[in-house]
């Protein structure tokens, strides 16, 4: 199938970037909910997702982040109370983490590609 506009094919390494940035917005999102609460697991929560968070925007450690990720998505569904955001965004966030589990961080990242 062609492609409507062919000349800026040359971004699409940059998508893996908008998502690593999407994704790193939803989980400070879910810090700053988090951070809120007086609950130890709450707090607990956090700083697990502040860490996958820094590490996942700045690109350092994308796959094992995203994996971490993963697990905090789930985490969200099975339990309706510590989701900070709705249920389709929490869906929205294991795609996204799935999606760079398996395609890496993409350029402008401290990851290299191996």
């Amino acid at each position: 199938m062609l492609s409507v506009f062919p000349d800026i094919l040359f971004l699409a390494p940059f998508s893996y970037f908008l998502i690593r940035i999407a994704l790193a917005l939803v989980l400070i999102f879910a810090v700053r909910r988090h951070w809120s609460r007086t609950e130890m697991t709450f707090r607990g929560l956090a700083m697990i997702e502040v860490i996958t968070a820094i590490s996942i925007g700045a690109g350092a450690w994308t796959q094992l982040g995203a994996l971490v990720g993963v697990l905090i998505a789930l985490f969200w569904l099975v339990r309706p109370w510590a989701r900070p955001v709705s249920f389709i965004a929490t869906l929205l966030t294991l795609v996204l983490c799935l999606s760079l589990i398996i395609t890496g961080a993409g350029p402008l990242a401290f990851d290299l590609p191996l």
